[in-house]
């Protein structure tokens, strides 16, 4: 069935509905997406495109790229709120076309390397959950793989300025997305080429190499100090010190703080690779795999270097780990095309056989509760989603030809239902409590009626800026004397509290109230904090 259609055009058509449904399946996403939006609205609405900034402060944490193609998306189509969401999508499948590219330097005898490795990516589950999520890591997997592109061609077709500096764009554009961590992903592989280099006829002068290296590294740095120079001397001297050093020396000490052990991402390996290594012939061509073979000595010498580095760190946030993903993927494209006699057929019993399982147990899932009692809210999940995931493992195994990519891809297929059909039937029960529209509105409104807003918490993170388009900081108070203080000299305002429930308050005491997450958002009316004083120091910041 596959061969209907285009290899290619297959890609694009799974993307398509793995991205269209999963955004139309969940809001925008607090507390990340939310505060990135939020960041991009206030540029916008400050016409500032230098410098970011979140609830009326410049915001260091984040170099501008994501931000500055956010205000390109309303430029073209106006504000809404799907222009900017579909920006790390488009970012992974770019990623997954790369990546074709890459194969072909790599193993340029060996097509069917190329037909497998995007499908491989894009079914893996990590990959696909946040290819829909508007953050950076997605973006900083394309130009960490554009970078590894540039080095196999030099390698390859001979080392010349306009391959070096599309190097030095690949490394402008990660510092401009997420910071020099950039660095890490294509520097190691870059140094270690004489290990991995032996497809070269004639040996490189490797002082030619690593001159043309430090030549892409200098691209990139300038490139990227043509906005970090002028955004520093615009945003003042904090911003200037954060951009400059929080970006680097700071983030390295307080990655050392020992917050995770080392084997933590050792231990999430099974988890990157499903649904892969469910599947029989992947384990057989693992086994098969040559270290003579340059394509794997470059594939280990990208991945290894950096999950060393990342497990020694010990500030660990699974995500980080996106860029090696593309590495993985190659890892496993080949090691199936090691496999020459396989039943196809049945390479991926065990994937079908968990997934079928998955789809029975959702389809009995309100039944199963309704007996059991083990949670209200699972009454509420249809059936249809456990009965879509069926019918399409069925038709996985009643379609499925005796040939490796027909078997990748009808994987990849089940593996997006299967991704669907769970986050769908999630978001069927849970979307009002992570929708933030809602409470934005409602402190829109309260600020157009000139009414104060504070937030009482230890941090603000701007979940409410973006969907509610607000055009005024919202204060943040930490303790329970500024919170009387504030109530005192905004007797018409209103605070933001997070609760778990409402036994603290009174009917009166919550003007308003939302689900939010795992508790909830009340509106406290200055009002009732002056009438009743004892009422500041029962509250506690969130």
């Amino acid at each position: 069935m596959i061969r209907l259609f285009p290899v290619r055009l297959w890609l694009a058509f799974l993307w398509a509905i793995l991205v269209a449904v999963s955004l139309a399946a969940r809001p925008l996403f607090p507390i990340d997406e939310t505060r990135y939006a939020s960041v991009a609205w206030e540029m916008w609405v400050r016409d500032d495109f230098l410098v970011p900034y979140l609830n009326g402060e410049t915001y260091s944490h984040k170099p501008p790229l994501l931000f500055w193609l956010m205000q390109l998306s309303w430029w073209l189509f106006g504000v809404n709120d799907w222009s900017h969401r579909i920006i790390a999508p488009l970012f992974s499948l770019a990623t997954l076309y790369l990546s074709q590219s890459v194969v072909k330097v790599l193993w340029p005898d060996r097509n069917q390397i190329e037909e497998l490795t995007p499908f491989i990516l894009l079914g893996f589950f990590f990959w696909m959950v946040f290819s829909t999520l508007t953050m950076f890591d997605i973006m900083l997997s394309f130009f960490a793989l554009l970078g590894i592109y540039s080095l196999v061609i030099l390698a390859r077709h001979g080392l010349s300025l306009k391959r070096w500096a599309l190097l030095g764009v690949a490394i402008s554009g990660g510092v401009l997305t997420k910071g020099p961590v950039i660095l890490l992903h294509v520097l190691p592989v870059a140094l270690l080429a004489p290990w991995w280099l032996t497809f070269q006829q004639t040996p490189l002068r490797w002082q030619y190499w690593y001159g043309g290296l430090i030549f892409a590294v200098s691209t990139g740095a300038l490139i990227a100090l043509c906005w970090a120079i002028p955004a520093g001397m615009a945003g003042g001297e904090a911003y200037r010190n954060a951009i400059f050093l929080g970006q680097t020396s700071g983030r390295v000490v307080d990655s050392f703080a020992h917050k995770l052990p080392f084997w933590w991402y050792l231990q999430l390996v099974p988890l990157l690779l499903l649904p892969w290594l469910l599947m029989k012939p992947f384990w057989a061509g693992l086994a098969k795999l040559d270290l003579q073979d340059c394509g794997i000595r470059f594939c280990l010498a990208w991945l290894l270097p950096v999950f060393i580095a990342f497990s020694v760190i010990s500030g660990k946030r699974i995500h980080y780990l996106l860029p090696l993903m593309p590495a993985l993927a190659l890892l496993a494209a080949r090691a199936l095309d090691q496999v020459t006699e396989c039943n196809w057929r049945r390479a991926h019993v065990g994937v079908t056989a968990i997934l079928g399982f998955l789809g029975v147990v959702l389809m009995l899932l309100p039944w199963m509760n309704s007996h059991f009692r083990w949670w209200e809210e699972l009454l509420s999940v249809s059936p249809a989603w456990g009965l879509v995931l069926c019918i399409s493992v069925i038709g996985l195994r009643v379609s499925v030809g005796n040939k490796a990519s027909e078997s990748v891809v009808y994987v990849c297929i089940i593996s997006i239902v299967a991704a669907l059909t769970v986050s769908s039937g999630f978001f069927e029960i849970k979307s009002g409590r992570y929708d933030t529209v809602p409470p934005a509105q409602k402190i829109a409104e309260l600020m157009s009626e000139q009414r104060p807003i504070a937030f009482y918490g230890n941090k603000y993170h701007g979940q409410f800026h973006f969907t509610g388009r607000l055009i005024q900081p919202i204060a943040v108070i930490g303790n329970y004397r500024d919170l009387s203080n504030f109530a005192s000299q905004h007797p018409t305002g209103y605070v933001l509290v997070e609760y778990k429930d409402s036994t603290v308050f009174s009917a009166s005491t919550l003007t308003y109230h939302y689900p939010f997450k795992s508790h909830n958002i009340g509106f406290v009316s200055c009002k009732a904090l002056i009438d009743n004083p004892r009422l500041s120091s029962m509250l506690q910041p969130s």
